[in-house]
């Protein structure tokens, strides 16, 4: 499958958003380990999903190398 091709301008906005998703999951992470309540697997998926989001953010800041 081709890739197609994006402006750095396009590859930051991008990668913007993936850091406000990151931030907002941070968020609620840091919540629920605060208060204590909170259902380990919904926990342990978030904390996933948080990796893959700070992997993607890295990968696409290699695109502008």
């Amino acid at each position: 499958m081709k890739e197609r091709h994006l402006t750095p301008e396009k590859v930051q906005h991008h990668i913007a958003h993936l850091q406000e998703k990151h931030a907002d999951l941070n968020d609620r992470i840091d919540q629920m380990e605060r208060t204590g309540v909170f259902d380990d697997i919904e926990l342990e998926k978030l904390k996933k999903d948080r990796l893959y989001l700070k992997d993607e953010i890295e990968r696409n800041k290699a695109k502008l190398v």
